[in-house]
């Protein structure tokens, strides 16, 4: 589904540029759950955010079913990453002025109906366990937990064929870290392909693959690819 080829990625320091990332190549395929793992500053997130659509690499391809983003232009690779990429952050990044429903239905507010699209947002915070007296409540008003279940339903509501996850259980104690990745576990085995970063072990278990970040580049137990 998703094929990466030759990534590389540089950032400049003190008129030095340091390479984060090192002519890596992979392939995800349909329905997987790959995992990368590594401590900070290996290029976690720049790996992610190249991935997805969001930094543009200094060389290299990311393909998506065929389409390689970096050809489009940003306009239409910002409307493809809308539609088909859904994004889960450690921080949530809720709008803290919108209400819980609100949050999970603006990606799509002016694509679709509103009775519809707030109808489907409501039964998506059903699906992730939210109670229904909190679809009012101010994100201010929630736990970790429950932040991060609504900003699961935020990025399912466009029905995105990939769930990009970067330390989606960070900000969270092992009660509700447990249940995000039992609610992630379900999206996978009903087909959802997910690339997660994490620096937790535990949770990089649950994935179907695991690579580890180092100096650049992905390590897997067959060595480095």
């Amino acid at each position: 589904m998703i094929e990466i080829k030759n990534l590389r990625k540089s950032y400049s320091c003190n008129f030095e540029s340091k390479e984060i990332l090192s002519d890596m190549s992979l392939i995800i395929e349909e329905g997987q759950w790959c995992t990368i793992i590594g401590p900070s500053g290996t290029g976690k997130s720049t790996f992610l955010n190249c991935v997805s659509g969001l930094l543009k690499p200094d060389s290299g391809e990311i393909i998506y079913e065929g389409i390689n983003l970096y050809n489009l232009k940003e306009e239409i690779r910002s409307e493809y990453r809308r539609l088909n990429i859904g994004f889960i952050f450690q921080d949530f990044k809720l709008l803290p002025h919108y209400s819980v429903l609100d949050n999970v239905a603006l990606p799509l507010i002016y694509d679709e109906p509103k009775t519809a699209l707030y109808l489907r947002a409501k039964r998506l915070l059903d699906t992730v366990g939210m109670k229904e007296d909190l679809f009012n409540r101010l994100p201010e008003g929630l736990s970790g937990g429950e932040k991060q279940r609504v900003a699961i339903a935020r990025a399912l509501i466009a029905n995105p064929k990939v769930l990009i996850c970067d330390e989606p259980t960070g900000n969270l104690d092992i009660d509700n870290r447990n249940i995000i990745i039992e609610l992630l576990k379900e999206f996978k085995n009903k087909g959802q392909t997910i690339i997660m970063v994490t620096h937790d072990e535990e949770v990089a278990q649950y994935g179907d693959i695991t690579y580890k970040l180092y100096l650049g580049n992905l390590e897997t137990n067959e060595g480095t690819i």
